[in-house]
């Protein structure tokens, strides 16, 4: 039975950085709503954007940004895991490589970049493109002058920027890239992942991976879409999707709030089935006991 729904953005539920089909992912929250089965949105973007991207519909939603290095529900933080001292030490050390040309710090609310380059706009970027207007993080960006301090909040993640023609930089001690391009590359904590906020959402709402409806479509996926399929819940790729991330799941869609509204639709008719067969064994048992048929 869906208890909760967790989806990717990017690819999944935005097409260039704008919600896809806003009234029928309204009428997606709505049903849920009413069926008290929670959302969430998990992804690689920071939660201003998510926020920004989601308007008006965030308020309804719960937030798993920055790949699941936390997770959020309006301005309440329900768990996180931040980098440790160690790996932002080795990052800010970067800024001396010559292959990089600068390194952004994220934390829940605020992007910190050092040193402040005017080509960089968010902590999202493709092979092909150079932080594009419509990607940008806004407000949330701070440009940091040479020597400027390192913020004193959590940090979640590190945003490394390269020289297109430079060789690979080493990646900061206890870090992981959950995303690499010739020109950027996104590092979190090694241990975590998607799949690490959620796990322990699902365990502050006594959940189950057998409750869980999930939608993805890229490399950083693929923990959360294991960990629902293989724990006997719903995982659902998108057409498009890479081959190894695609058959990970027989179920895949071209529209998230389509297949979640089909889902429901399913458990609808299959609670009515069940409850059809319940009153016909009544029935076949008051016979064989009283040689009465009961038609309630």
């Amino acid at each position: 039975m869906i208890r909760i729904v967790i989806s990717d953005a990017d690819g999944t539920l935005l097409h260039r950085g704008k919600l896809m089909n806003p009234h029928l992912f309204s009428h997606m929250l709505h049903t849920l709503k009413e069926r008290q089965i929670p959302m969430v949105i998990a992804s690689g973007r920071s939660y201003p954007e998510l926020k920004r991207l989601f308007a008006p519909f965030s308020d309804q939603l719960l937030f798993a940004p920055l790949d699941g290095a936390f997770a959020v529900a309006g301005e309440t933080l329900l768990c996180g895991f931040p980098l440790d001292n160690e790996s932002i030490s080795d990052s800010m050390g970067l800024l001396s490589d010559p292959a990089v040309t600068g390194v952004e710090f994220c934390t829940q609310t605020e992007a910190y970049l050092y040193p402040a380059a005017p080509f960089v706009h968010s902590s999202f970027a493709k092979d092909t493109l150079i932080r594009t207007e419509e990607m940008r993080i806004g407000d949330a960006l701070r440009p940091m002058p040479q020597g400027a301090a390192l913020p004193t909040e959590p940090i979640y993640k590190i945003i490394v920027f390269k020289k297109r023609t430079a060789a690979a930089f080493s990646l900061p001690k206890g870090t992981r890239a959950v995303y690499d391009s010739p020109i950027v590359a996104e590092l979190v904590r090694q241990d975590i992942s998607k799949c690490s906020a959620v796990k322990v959402l699902c365990e502050a709402l006594h959940l189950t991976p057998a409750d869980l409806l999930v939608f993805g479509d890229s490399e950083n996926d693929r923990t959360l879409l294991t960990y629902a399929a293989n724990g006997g819940g719903r995982a659902v790729t998108i057409y498009g999707a890479k081959h190894d991330v695609f058959t990970i799941t027989p179920y895949h869609t071209q529209n998230v709030a389509d297949s979640v509204l089909h889902f429901l639709s399913e458990e609808d008719r299959e609670a009515a089935k069940q409850a059809q067969h319940a009153k016909q064994t009544e029935r076949i048992a008051n016979y064989k006991n009283h040689g009465e048929v009961s038609y309630h």
